[in-house]
């Protein structure tokens, strides 16, 4: 094979077929690593959605019995004589909407009197908080905030475990004094993780525990302990008043099948690498390609349109208890100007700073998406109170405008123009949502004088 050939050309061939081997060894091995990397990735990002998922859930289910009992508090609190004669009836009601409410009790002077339904119920009757100091201070908790506190899950009197909300009454409402007593909502925490999904999820080992409203943690309730100390993701699961946290850790299922294509992958890479490796480029164009109208804006690496839009249809879609929600549309100043004068990289820059300045603005529960060019949205859940948008209207505008942004010596200002629509359950379409908010925002923008872009 090296006959005639001389000294060099044999180190040569020698030096290229080992650098070919090499490269072979080193394609097979990237191509490989690749390949699994995405399957776990995808794996991982799937489980990511279904716990967004089951957070969702569990938040809509304790809110909507939440809202449902508000209105019995409401009823003890203007008449606790009246409450009391009809206790039977009122109860009743509330327990024939509510999904998740077990039993609800009355306490005046913080001893139960009243329960519904007594029956499986008759050891709560008598009970006084003040004995039981770990269900005492839930009960002081919504005293001292004038307002519903969220508690559990706790041990009840008459056995089991539960949620509770804890409504404080006072007869001077709305001075709220003269303390009279509470009303108690005791809600199957069981089913409601049942319902969410939670309980037969698949993928990860998932642990649930309380967040005080000093910012300290509860035990462990749901799961095991060990799952927050090394955890591969914690949600914040908002509650009316703290929150509950849900750490997971990933089980991965089809981890086998995972390793039996790198094992046959790897055993033909030899043979085949180089073309195993223009392969894996083909399908990982393939993948870029398909993946383009993802739900993430590339740019910003916030949600998109086509997030938000699935999200309005989803908040808007027929249901027994829709929740309110406002829609913010806000609007770049004078955001051609910037490029016009220093760039496009500069109208990029300015664009992330302002997606990730509205994100750290609003709340965990809010979404904040680029809609399209220099127009982003935000939905505000749960608020329907002009008063509260204009609030958080002009916490946004400090924010974002409060600061320029420095790009290459360069201190760019961000201005804002924003409009809102507020969604309380009505008969509305998203186009009419979206017009109503762009029309308001328009006339913000007259108002400073940004006619055009």
């Amino acid at each position: 094979m090296f006959s005639g050939s001389s000294p060099i050309e044999k180190f040569l061939f020698m030096l290229l077929t080992a650098i070919f081997v090499a490269a072979s060894v080193f394609v097979v091995n990237t191509v490989t690593d690749f390949f699994v990397e995405m399957e776990i990735s995808n794996e991982k990002e799937s489980i990511h959605q279904n716990l967004a998922l089951v957070r969702s859930n569990i938040e809509a289910g304790i809110y909507k019995d939440t809202y449902l009992a508000d209105s019995l508090a409401t009823v003890v609190s203007i008449d606790p004589d009246f409450a009391k004669e009809n206790w039977t009836i009122i109860a009743g009601k509330l327990l024939g909407k509510a999904r998740y409410v077990r039993n609800v009790g009355i306490a005046p002077d913080n001893v139960i009197t009243h329960v519904y339904p007594l029956e499986g119920n008759e050891a709560a009757v008598g009970f006084d908080f003040r004995t039981r100091s770990e269900q005492y201070k839930t009960v002081m908790f919504a005293k001292e905030l004038q307002s519903v506190y969220i508690a559990g899950p706790v041990e009840l009197v008459q056995g089991g475990v539960a949620i509770i909300a804890r409504y404080p009454i006072f007869s001077d409402y709305p001075t709220n004094g003269d303390y009279w007593g509470s009303v108690s909502v005791v809600m199957d925490y069981e089913t409601i993780l049942d319902d969410s999904g939670l309980s037969s999820f698949e993928g990860a080992e998932i642990s649930l525990r309380k967040q005080r409203l000093d910012g300290s943690t509860g035990p462990v309730f749901y799961g095991k302990a060990s799952t927050f100390g090394n955890s591969d993701m914690e949600f914040p699961i908002n509650l009316p008043t703290g929150k509950l946290l849900l750490a997971a850790n990933y089980q991965l299922r089809n981890i086998e099948q995972i390793q039996f294509t790198e094992a046959v992958v790897r055993s033909i890479g030899g043979f085949v690498a180089l073309i195993c490796y223009f392969s894996v480029v083909l399908l990982y164009r393939s993948y870029k390609s398909a993946h383009k109208d993802s739900l993430h804006d590339e740019l910003t690496r916030i949600p998109n349109r086509r997030f938000v839009i699935t999200l309005l249809e989803r908040l808007m879609a027929p249901a027994d208890n829709k929740q309110p929600f406002a829609l913010l549309y806000i609007d770049l100043n004078g955001f051609k100007l910037v490029n016009d004068n220093l760039g496009h990289e500069a109208g990029d820059e300015l664009l992330k700073y302002v997606a990730n300045r509205l994100v750290d603005t609003v709340r965990a529960s809010d979404t904040v998406s680029r809609f399209g060019g220099d127009e982003f949205m935000v939905v505000l859940r749960g608020v329907s109170k002009q008063e509260q948008i204009k609030k958080i209207v002009k916490h946004i505008y400090q924010s974002v405008e409060s600061d320029p942004l420095v790009w290459c010596g360069n201190q760019i200002k961000p201005s804002l123009s924003i409009g809102y629509s507020i969604y309380h359950g009505q008969d509305i379409s998203i186009q009419q949502m979206l017009a109503n908010a762009d029309k308001y925002m328009y006339e913000q923008k007259k108002k400073l004088k940004y006619l055009t872009k």
